[in-house]
């Protein structure tokens, strides 16, 4: 075992000293403020933990409910029990056995399917196992937007209750922690799950724009692609910029008048079948909610300013280079791995698709309302994970899950998210420095907020607003029917949550 982790170390040593080279990059360090920040600063190793260094369990294992889906991250992020020679997963193997052996325990990932299908089910799993108390779970990774109503049942421990200054041993002061979420996510002063290094299924969420570049330099042989990168470094890739280079762009090679499947288009979207057409909310600058004086969340995607962004959006995806498919069934074979697609809204996990793809591709972030507009702004889908502590274990118990989390977290810092950041994101799915580039760009824009983490399970689906370009209506009517009951749905909430915090 000692002669294999070294080779292994060994190998993902020069796989890495290779992509630094090819990029000319050093590790992505985050910033402190949250998470998905990547920038220069070499001193990620250099930051220590509060948990104490002599702590030690006697052989205890601790067990933690995680998602099984065709999306292997879901199952691995906490905790990857075989060598899978894959970089980012063996990373995750050996922080493991790092924590494992410096606190004295087990760590046991419990997989049990976990897609959107599965969302009943796998809650109940949980549910049930904390209100019967049968002690099959200690903590929890689970699908952000389907088990954040959990919380409201007391199924979650109160996070803020296992800090360090309060028997616990969460310091959420460390930038392993997504700031941009402790401070979201806290009401009443009670925190009932959170994120950071260790969820790295929420930086490989992130939304972006893949584009096919030698489709792009094709159609705008007087721009080229270079052209591209120019306007996001200068704060100039804007929805209208986006939508003339989408309209000039569509074949069709049918000729049956209708952009459709196999057709060269401008841009395509799956619609209300995409998690991803969430992420236009944030790009175009507006919020689901922000909190007031009093430190409630208040509902803000019912303004005025969400009418105007949504028709440029709309407006984006419905012009004659565009097309809008209804469910995943209509796919065809206008698609961005086809080659026949110039823009794609995906995850940055979409990069594994695009690498396997004959396609030459480039990334950019999702574009901006307007030049006036500060800086890019993206959010992760919102089934990537969150971390839980069951709230039926006792003091003790649940000061030791704390720890493991932390301990976890925090080595999930220094040895999971470079590996993720450089070797994955910026070296394997980089098809020249570019684009490493605009994935620093696009790790710093992450935007979080308690509407986000909260829209589907309990407010009512207003976070899937920009999911409904398909249908031709009045949005603004649509807000304005709709208002009320979301704004009682968020006030019954916010109750529920004082009740259990």
């Amino acid at each position: 075992m000692k002669f294999t982790k070294i080779l292994s170390l060994f190998l993902v040593i020069l796989m890495l000293l290779s992509v630094l080279v090819a990029c000319g990059g050093t590790l992505a360090e985050t910033t402190g403020k949250q998470e998905g920040s990547a920038g220069k600063d070499d001193s990620r190793h250099e930051i220590s933990d509060t948990v104490p260094a002599d702590l030690k369990y006697d052989g205890e294992t601790v067990n933690f409910l995680v998602r099984g889906s065709s999306n292997t991250m879901y199952q691995y992020e906490l905790a990857c029990e075989e060598l899978l020679n894959d970089p980012l997963y063996d990373a995750i193997h050996y922080r493991n056995i790092d924590v494992e052996t410096r606190l004295g325990l087990k760590i046991k990932a419990i997989v049990q399917p976990g897609t959107y299908e599965d969302r009943t089910t796998w809650n109940n799993s949980l549910s049930v196992s904390v209100l019967t108390n049968t002690g099959d779970y200690d903590g929890a990774a689970f699908y952000l937007s389907t088990g954040a109503g959990l919380a409201k049942e007391g199924i979650y421990y109160n996070l803020n209750a296992l800090t360090k200054d309060e028997g616990g041993y969460f310091d959420f002061e460390k930038p392993w922690w997504n700031q941009s979420q402790v401070d979201e996510l806290s009401v009443y002063g009670a925190l009932f799950f959170a994120g950071g290094s260790l969820t790295i299924s929420q930086a490989a969420g992130g939304t972006c724009v893949f584009f096919n570049r030698d489709l792009f330099n094709q159609k705008y042989p007087d721009e080229r692609d270079a052209t591209l990168y120019q306007l996001a470094r200068d704060g100039k890739w804007t929805i209208d910029k986006m939508t003339d280079y989408v309209s000039n762009c569509w074949d069709d090679l049918n000729s049956n008048g209708v952009a459709d499947s196999g057709d060269v288009v401008g841009i395509r979207s799956l619609g209300n079948a995409s998690g991803v057409m969430d992420a236009w909310i944030y790009g175009m600058g507006l919020d689901i909610t922000k909190n007031n004086a009093y430190g409630e969340p208040e509902l803000v995607l019912v303004n005025g300013q969400t009418v105007p962004a949504y028709e440029k959006v709309r407006a984006l995806f419905n012009n004659e280079g565009g097309i809008v498919i209804a469910t995943a069934d209509d796919l065809g074979e206008t698609d961005m791995p086809n080659g026949n697609v110039l823009f794609m809204t995906q995850a940055l996990n979409y990069g594994m698709e695009m690498k396997a793809s004959t396609v030459n591709y480039g990334v950019l972030p999702v574009p901006k309302y307007d030049e006036e507009q500060d800086d890019y702004r993206t959010c992760f889908g919102n089934s990537s994970s969150a971390l839980a502590v069951c709230s039926n274990l006792g003091d003790a118990r649940a000061a030791m899950v704390s720890a493991v989390l932390e301990v976890l977290s925090a080595e999930s810092y220094k040895q999971v998210v470079p590996v993720y950041y450089e070797t994955v994101l910026k070296g394997h799915y980089s098809r020249e420095q570019a684009d490493a580039e605009m994935y620093d760009t696009i790790l710093n824009s992450f935007v979080f907020s308690f509407g986000f983490a909260y829209s589907s399970s309990s407010i009512g689906g207003i976070g899937g607003i920009f999911r409904r370009l398909q249908f031709d209506y009045d949005i603004q009517n649509y807000i304005d029917s709709n208002k009320d009951v979301w704004e009682q749905n968020l006030t019954d909430l916010l109750l529920a949550l004082e009740d259990v915090s």
